[in-house]
């Protein structure tokens, strides 16, 4: 037999039964901040709630890849995001592993008490967790999901339930259900976040101060020294560096390493997570070759997973763009809010582009989470509908997570009163939130004046 070229090679599986393991309510897929905050709220609201989780922890970005701190909560000395998320970083800091008192907003974590905190949370809502499970594929009913299935030590195992809320980050679940979504031709980097112990961070205490208008210092001279070795062709493009104490003496976190990448295509993302561990033993020698506060450092940690900030997003029933950043709109569904710099990374340089800072919070409307065609599916966090400069505010962990406490209680009144997600009940869905401690108010609108351009800091300081 002649044996087919590999290009041309594929394989049909054979068809099968899949045991149904358990119907819910709610499903989430996903336990990254929006997603365990999806969850708590679906389940808070009377729905039977199955969080579906690939490690054996929850937290997402903040907890897998290290990334702290979490922003923001706070701007202009007002809090724009309450209700759940902030429970859990009260949470998180009642167990030593959060500092909520900074006037910015920007919350640092420590990954492992964040880990426990966010589980506590969960378990005490009423969620079932699944771990170690990926999810593989779904089942729709017209245009109803009807199913997920994931993959797991047990096999290929479904779930079925009456919503869905797809918290993947890489809109994993909206694909599978073939409704629309969306790539930009050029994605913002990843980096890979890490922790050094053996600093003096006393010779440092300048950049441990907090952020002032959403920016977070960064050291001139350490940056400097840097851009000349990048220049020299000795290290690769770098971001910052954002250098944060780790709630010790001697300790700090750190986002430096930059690459672009697709976090939707394995065989690339691999490549970047080789390169980038690579490039972090490089920098590791750099610092302490370099700079005498470094000189004595050692790796005590990096992320189980390269930081992603971008792959696909969801064609909405809205798209959130700069204009909506920077002249908020009353949005009658706003079900979040935000108020980060636009930061939008650049994956071939050590730049940041287009960085703005708005002059008041915006609103984020529940549009921007439904996909278009959605029945009982909906979204939360990064892969929501975006415009370039929208995303590259709205993407930041605090933000999401307000967006999973609309996303699970808009999830949860749909299995009540049987709404679609193309057709929620906006008065209800707001007055939920309200009551429950989020921060939802459109009418608060004002003529914020223009926003702060970048020309008017002397340095790139956007962290995230």
């Amino acid at each position: 037999m002649t044996a087919m070229p590999l290009e041309k090679m594929s394989v049909s599986e054979p068809s099968r039964d899949v045991p149904v393991a358990g119907h819910y309510d709610v499903i989430v897929c996903g336990g990254g901040p929006a997603g365990l905050i999806a969850a708590v709220a679906a389940a808070r609201n009377g729905a039977k709630t199955l969080l579906i989780e690939r490690y054996g922890f929850v937290g997402g970005m903040s907890t897998s890849a290290l990334v702290t701190p979490i922003s923001e909560f706070r701007h202009f000395g007002k809090q724009h995001i309450g209700g759940i998320p902030f429970e859990l970083l009260k949470k998180a800091a009642d167990l030593g592993g959060a500092n909520v008192s900074l006037e910015s907003g920007n919350y640092p974590v420590n990954d492992e008490i964040l880990k426990l905190a966010a589980q506590r949370l969960l378990l005490e809502s009423g969620v079932t967790l699944l771990y170690h499970s990926w999810f593989s594929d779904c089942l729709m009913d017209g245009d109803r999901v009807t199913h997920i299935i994931v993959q797991n030590k047990a096999g290929r195992v479904a779930y079925a339930a009456k919503t869905f809320i797809d918290c993947t980050g890489d809109a994993d679940l909206v694909r599978a259900a073939g409704l629309p979504t969306t790539k930009g031709d050029v994605l913002q980097p990843a980096t890979l976040w890490f922790q050094l112990g053996g600093v003096d961070t006393d010779a440092l205490d300048y950049l441990f101060r907090d952020a002032v208008d959403g920016m977070l210092p960064v050291s001139q001279s350490i940056r400097g020294r840097l851009l000349d070795l990048n220049e020299q062709g000795k290290i690769p493009i770098f971001g910052g560096p954002w250098i944060n104490k780790f709630f010790h003496d001697g300790m700090v976190s750190i986002n430096v390493l930059r690459e672009a990448t697709d976090a939707s295509d394995p065989e690339w993302f691999t490549k970047t997570e080789c390169s980038l561990r690579e490039n972090l033993q490089l920098i590791i020698e750099v610092l302490r070759r370099e700079f005498p506060e470094f000189r004595n450092c050692w790796l005590a940690k990096s992320g189980i997973q390269t930081g992603v900030r971008e792959s696909y997003h969801i064609v909405g029933l809205y798209e959130l763009k700069q204009d909506d950043i920077l002249v908020p709109k009353a949005f009658p569904d706003t079900i979040a809010k935000g108020a980060h710099v636009i930061d939008i990374h650049a994956s071939d340089s050590n730049d940041q582009n287009d960085l703005v800072i708005p002059r008041q919070e915006y609103n984020v409307p529940f549009r921007c989470l439904v996909p278009q065609g959605s029945v009982n599916l909906v979204t939360a966090g990064r892969c929501l509908s975006a415009d370039g400069p929208g995303f590259g505010s709205v993407r930041v962990m605090a933000t999401c997570m307000a967006m999973g406490q609309g996303a699970g209680t808009a999830a949860a009144l749909a299995c009540k009163h049987g709404y679609s997600m193309s057709d929620m009940n906006f008065d209800q869905l707001r007055e939920t939130l309200i009551a429950q401690g989020a921060v939802v108010d459109f009418n608060n609108v004002v003529n914020p004046g223009a926003p702060i351009e970048l020309s008017e800091y002397p340095a790139v300081s956007a962290a995230c």
